[in-house]
């Protein structure tokens, strides 16, 4: 089965291409929100009819379902999934996600640079977060959206760690600053939940919507 990736990670390509799905990447420029306050005026704004060059009228009524951090990356996941697929002509089906992590009440996102990286990785010390992943799936005239969570623990991190760390670039590109599928495994002492999900999309959860729509798995 042929599978559109409305997003350019090459940690979620390499999840699809473990089912052995022909996977085709189709990434477009959208605009997404980064906090709770801004999702929420941007919903706002779908819902007055003022912007719907992207978003489907069916697409209001899943994200009025989403509550607090889970509105950020189901508006991402779901903008750049029907952005991808208002562009193409197939019967394939389009999967877009949007991870974040998220300390109390406090999204993080990708680091802006290495100090601000440090600085990430010393609130996440000693203590869990939750990262969030938003999934949407597009196949022919429907719609589906889901968001998982999973818990993380990183252990107590010695300064002389974190340094380390943020010195191997990895952190990066990366929610909250760290990849557990690559050197930042040693920053993790327990996981609660799917592991796919904090790499960057939850697989088990990808298959049962593609199955739920009814596409060809």
């Amino acid at each position: 089965m042929k599978i559109m990736l409305a997003s350019g990670s090459p940690r979620r390509y390499d999840l699809l291409r473990q089912m052995e799905w022909d996977v085709e990447v189709r990434s477009l420029p959208f605009d997404e929100a980064e906090t709770v306050e801004e999702a929420k005026e941007k919903l706002s704004a779908l819902s007055d009819q003022k912007c719907k060059t992207v978003f489907a009228e069916t697409d209001i009524t899943l994200l009025s379902a989403c509550q607090n951090e889970n509105l950020v990356c189901a508006y991402n996941a779901l903008g750049k999934g029907r952005a991808a697929a208002n562009t193409i002509d197939t019967a394939s089906p389009v999967i877009a996600a949007d991870t974040i992590v998220v300390l109390g009440n406090t999204i993080l996102g990708k680091p802006s640079d290495a100090s601000d990286a440090i600085r990430m990785l010393c609130l996440l010390s000693g203590k869990a977060h939750q990262v969030k992943t938003a999934v949407a799936v597009l196949y022919q005239d429907k719609t589906q959206l889901r968001v998982i969570t999973t818990n993380v623990h990183f252990r107590t991190l010695e300064e002389s760690e974190i340094k380390w760390y943020v010195g191997t670039g990895e952190p990066m590109d990366k929610a909250g600053a760290y990849g557990i599928q690559g050197k930042g495994a040693v920053l993790v002492e327990r996981i609660e939940g799917s592991y796919d999900n904090v790499v960057g999309l939850p697989l088990a959860a990808v298959y049962e919507m593609l199955l739920s729509a009814g596409a060809p798995v």
